[in-house]
């Protein structure tokens, strides 16, 4: 093997040990367990005890929408390895980002070059923001990866293999269905630059298109089951949605509010406005190389992400930031083609990328996570002694998810009239808690254990 070729590989094997760490250093607390992750949980439990297989996912923000079932049936996979604890999900996710990595490199070595892949997939595997999303365990997730294939397929789609259009919109429409419904605008960026490639056919889109649909039939058969329910709410949604609204104000607030915070977070774990400045001198020089190369491919990158953004200015729905998680990687190549042609940017750049990831990955810390919830349901079980129980959840709305499920899982459940009382609380001193459950419990015995940041009071 050449030298070249050794160094190219050692660097990568570099990259993947440090995505490996950063990964690994607080995996379980950056695994929250809460709405997102029981879901996935719930079906799996299903699946395995009662050999139940559902065809939707997870309900939406808007009421009556459901995601497709594939990122639950995913889970299928480390929830069997784990016989249906929660502890093997995020270092299966932890796999498919590590292996992501690799995939990245190769496919951005072909399409561009071998600096830019290594600049790429170092921003992929150090960015905090990227570990988190796989810590989070969510749909959104897999935004990424769609991306990436959409990508690859584009790429063999303009050297003249048009069976990649159709692999490319089953991709989109896998990621629609089942990931997050606003990958449409990616989906339709795909195929509207598409369209400037000579020698098209007709026929080949029609596959596309219905290689697109395709994805749709587990959520069609559960309609026609469920009396139109999903239809029904699509045209509610429709019907809620027509409203006027000045688009000049909208475009503006997305990109000084949404757009612009969500990439500069992303790269350097701060939406201040210096490294927002900063953010936006990457990705702008990105784009002024990629048009001065008048390389139609390269073209696509900027498309891609302009034209995401003018969907959402006319999208009537509330517009998270992590709505733009799909166009994450035309923004990290665009930054990437940037740093690989000045020197300057690259070194000003990495310095303070590295330092300001790194050391959040190191210093992190969560009240919502899978590790503190784990040892309340240990505690708790072990603590009742095969006694029945009750539990009183008194946690706030961003903390009390997860619970139920997790006991579940346990096989010992709380029910009404337990022989035994635990009621979850937070952030209220010991002393004053104690005072307060032996002033309403006169007559029983009151305990109180600290996890975290989760008092267990005990009343027995």
């Amino acid at each position: 093997m050449p030298p070249k070729f050794k160094i190219r590989y050692f660097v990568l094997a570099l990259i993947l040990i440090a995505a490996l760490f950063l990964r690994l250093y607080k995996i379980e607390e950056i695994f929250p367990f809460d709405f997102d992750q029981q879901v996935p949980a719930e079906a799996a439990f299903d699946f395995f005890t009662y050999h139940k297989i559902t065809l939707v996912g997870q309900e939406l923000s808007f009421e009556g929408f459901f995601l497709g079932p594939l990122h639950n049936w995913i889970q299928f996979i480390p929830y069997g390895i784990c016989q249906l604890s929660p502890d093997c999900v995020p270092y299966f996710y932890l796999i498919i980002g590590v292996i992501t990595i690799a995939v990245l490199y190769f496919i951005a070595q072909k399409i561009f070059d071998t600096k830019t892949a290594t600049i790429t997939c170092l921003i992929y595997a150090v960015s905090f923001a990227q570990i988190s999303f796989e810590g989070g365990v969510n749909s959104n997730y897999f935004l990424f990866l769609a991306s990436t294939g959409l990508l690859f397929c584009f790429y063999k789609y303009f050297l003249g293999e048009n069976k990649y259009i159709v692999f490319g919109a089953f991709i989109a429409g896998i990621a629609v269905v089942n990931f997050n419904p606003v990958f449409i605008f990616s989906a339709l960026a795909f195929f509207l630059f598409a369209l400037i490639r000579p020698k098209r056919s007709v026929l080949v889109f029609i596959a596309a298109a219905l290689a697109f649909l395709a994805s749709y039939l587990p959520l069609v058969v559960f309609n026609f089951r469920h009396d139109n329910i999903l239809l029904n709410n699509f045209l509610n949604f429709i019907h809620q949605n027509i409203t006027s609204e000045d688009y000049l104000f909208r475009s503006m607030f997305l990109f000084r509010d949404v757009l612009t915070p969500f990439f500069s977070f992303y790269l350097f774990q701060s939406s201040s406005l210096i490294f927002s400045l900063i953010t936006l001198v990457l990705i702008g020089s990105g784009i002024y190389l990629v048009l001065k190369s008048k390389n139609r491919l390269f073209l696509f990158l900027p498309f891609w992400i302009i034209f995401t953004f003018v969907g959402f200015v006319f999208y009537k729905g509330w517009v998270p930031n992590y709505y733009f998680q799909q166009v994450l990687l035309p923004m990290i190549l665009l930054v990437s083609i940037s740093a690989r042609k000045f020197f300057w940017i690259f070194l000003t750049f990495a310095v303070i990328f590295l330092f300001t990831n790194v050391s959040r990955a190191i210093n992190y810390s969560s009240w919502v996570n899978y590790e503190t919830k784990k040892k309340v349901v240990e505690l708790i079980i072990n603590d009742t002694n095969n006694q029945t129980y009750n539990l009183y959840n008194n946690l706030p709305i961003s903390l009390n998810t997860g619970y139920p499920t997790l006991f579940k899982l346990s096989k010992k459940e709380p029910r009404e009239g337990g022989k035994n009382l635990y009621i979850l609380e937070n952030n209220i001193p010991e002393y004053f808690l104690k005072l307060k459950y032996q002033k309403a419990f006169p007559d029983k015995q009151v305990e109180i254990k600290t996890i975290s940041f989760i008092e267990v009071v005990s009343v027995k």
